[in-house]
């Protein structure tokens, strides 16, 4: 489930004035020094490459930070190891004797250096759009792991490090140390297929038989039971890696959203009708623009309305991430051509 503009806020401003003494935490050998300004949400975006991971974050430092709201200069946090398994996150490592987070808080362009033009987050998060056929599903989520004999009135909501059962389609479907990445089936965008919501990323902890225990290790919406279990897909953004002009024309158009309203801000997403069998990558910008139009008075210019940058690709769609809108005119049916590519 997206955070809302008041949790990025409040993620919170470190404030010198409620400064804590420095906690040291023994057996970490990776810590941040809290400075004034710093926020879970941009520790996890630096560390992580990714801020949707600050509850990582949060959970290594639960003896420190009482409040993620609330983090003071001087404190003293770990940050995390990429863990075996799991779709990868991308850490910057500083030289010798360079601070992980300097002064000026500038780390690499995306791009270059340690950094992808993508983050994993944004290709994980993703929604697919694709034909029913084309999900390479292993399993369905069957229940969570939560035996109790306390009565209870609501299904209790799946979290973060909670343990779920996956009924697999066949033994051997998945194995231990496997990362499983759940979607759910959402609605029809004829004739292109189903949107696909991704919920979650979990990593399998044990097999016995055709029921698979895992472990949700990333939230991404609810995830419930019923979810379909994928095999979750490598990252394939290269760091230091990024788009340029294109050596070629492609022209395709927008055919819906991640929502199923029009799109009207950055950072959502729309789909496009063309994709891995027309050449897109991952990491490509598309251009959205009303084409020239003749009126009365003489021939209207191309009008640009937005551009976007593919975060997931399938064989004949892509899900492009809004990053830029120039007009609130951004609609099912706009065409799109592409304006820089992957090498």
């Amino acid at each position: 489930m997206k955070p809302s503009i008041l949790l990025l806020a409040g993620l919170a401003a470190a404030s010198p004035l409620a400064a804590q003494e420095p906690t040291a935490l023994p057996g970490q050998e990776r810590t941040h020094v809290v400075r004034p300004g710093d926020t879970l949400w941009d520790l996890a975006r630096g560390c992580l490459g990714d801020p949707f991971l600050w509850p990582e974050l949060y959970r290594l430092n639960a003896g420190v930070v009482r409040d993620p709201a609330r983090i003071y200069p001087d404190q003293r946090l770990a940050l995390p190891e990429c863990r075996e398994g799991l779709p990868p996150q991308v850490a910057y490592t500083p030289r010798t004797g360079e601070e992980l987070f300097p002064p000026d808080r500038v780390l690499p362009a995306a791009g270059t250096g340690d950094f992808p033009v993508l983050a994993p987050g944004d290709f994980y998060r993703a929604r697919l759009l694709v034909q029913d056929a084309e999900v390479p599903a292993v399993g369905k989520l069957a229940e969570r792991v939560s035996p109790t004999v306390v009565p209870i009135e609501m299904t209790p909501q799946i979290s973060l490090y909670d343990r779920v059962y996956v009924a697999l389609g066949q033994p051997g479907g998945l194995r231990v140390g496997d990362a499983v990445h759940f979607f759910r089936r959402d609605r029809e965008v004829r004739p292109y297929g189903r949107v696909y919501v991704s919920t979650g990323i979990g990593s399998v902890e044990a097999v016995e038989g055709s029921v698979a225990t895992v472990e949700i290790r990333t939230v991404y919406d609810v995830i419930a039971v019923s979810d379909l279990a994928v095999p979750a897909a490598r990252f394939p953004v290269r760091a230091g890696v990024a788009p340029r002009a294109p050596g070629r024309a492609l022209e395709g158009k927008v055919v819906g959203f991640g929502s199923e309203h029009a799109v009207q801000i950055t950072e959502e997403l729309a789909f496009l009708d063309v994709g891995a069998a027309a050449g897109v990558k991952e990491g490509d910008v598309f251009a959205a623009y009303i084409p020239r139009t003749q009126k009365q008075w003489g021939t209207r210019p191309e009008i640009p309305v937005a551009r976007m940058q593919v975060v997931r690709v399938t064989d004949r769609t892509a899900t492009a991430r809004i990053t830029g809108l120039e007009q609130p005119a951004l609609e099912a049916g706009l065409p799109v051509r592409l304006v820089s590519e992957m090498p």
